[in-house]
């Protein structure tokens, strides 16, 4: 059930210009803006769209299976409520190729905790977040017009965010602006699956396109987007698009960044998901 006013932000919300509210009720189409691609020549197919100038953003709710969505939901709270919370700050990160998850203040290792607290995946869960990884590359690549047989994964993480904590380190500062080819070096799309809903799971938080970098780079329109439940933000990653998350001041915002290139070498450093707990060193 994830139904909420249309009456935009409380009053607490974004100062920024908003460009598509939660809803009463998910979008029925596509909702996508181009901006203008900063100059710059990709690998592969993904160079024909940024030279044919086109770079853009786009909101699509209903974005995968809705039963998926929930199973990979389910799948993150439960992973985070057996880390003892996750981190220690606001953001908890879990990278499933990784194999990592965050505990207190450091990464640790997910099936290291797992044999110790005596859990495992189900098929269930397995399935649902490789169908979720799936249908994200194939929305992704009817959107910005790649074929989705040449677009790559690249890193895939959740984010969990709980609004009742206190940032600990400059690591748990989630605020801050930034642009995806600055951050991660090889992401030419990136997809923001929203697996929660603003004004019902959690309060603020609302993701925001920023007209200009702090460095003064030009991006596209001050845009900011409500998240949804299933709600898909995807963007071109470079300085077209710098972005950022407003703070959480109540509940959890949890999000799976899925992050697409045309760089083989990359795509192929991104382990299986699930793997397997590293074996002891030797004495």
């Amino acid at each position: 059930s994830s139904s909420s006013s249309s009456s935009s932000s409380s009053s607490t919300g974004t100062s920024a210009a908003m460009w598509v509210t939660v809803g009463a009720s998910p979008l029925s189409e596509p909702t996508l803006t181009n901006v203008t691609c900063t100059p710059r020549r990709s690998l592969g197919a993904c160079n024909a769209p940024r030279s044919a100038g086109r770079c853009a953003r786009v909101v699509v709710d209903n974005a995968v299976a809705e039963a998926e969505a929930r199973e990979v939901r389910d799948l993150i709270e439960w992973l985070i409520q057996e880390s003892w919370g996750g981190g220690s700050g606001p953001p908890s990160v879990v990278d499933l190729h990784q194999g990592s998850i965050s505990y207190k203040e450091q990464f640790v290792e997910l099936a290291a905790l797992m044999e110790f607290k005596q859990i495992n995946f189900t098929e269930t869960q397995r399935s649902a977040y490789h169908a979720v990884r799936q249908s994200l590359k194939g929305v992704v690549a009817r959107q910005f017009g790649v074929p989705e047989e040449a677009l790559l994964h690249d890193m895939t993480f959740f984010s969990h965010i709980n609004g009742s904590k206190e940032a600990k380190t400059v690591h748990d500062e989630y605020w801050h602006q930034h642009i995806d080819t600055e951050q991660y070096g090889t992401f030419e799309y990136t997809a923001l699956l929203y697996l929660s809903t603003m004004g019902e799971d959690f309060d603020g938080g609302e993701f925001v396109f920023d007209s200009e970098s702090e460095a003064g780079k030009a991006g596209g329109p001050e845009a900011a987007v409500e998240p949804r439940f299933n709600r898909l933000v995807a963007f071109t990653s470079d300085a077209e698009n710098p972005h950022r998350v407003e703070r959480v001041s109540r509940g959890v915002r949890i999000a799976l960044t899925s992050a697409f290139t045309c760089n083989e070498e990359k795509a192929r450093s991104i382990g299986e998901a699930f793997p397997p707990k590293r074996p002891e060193p030797a004495e």
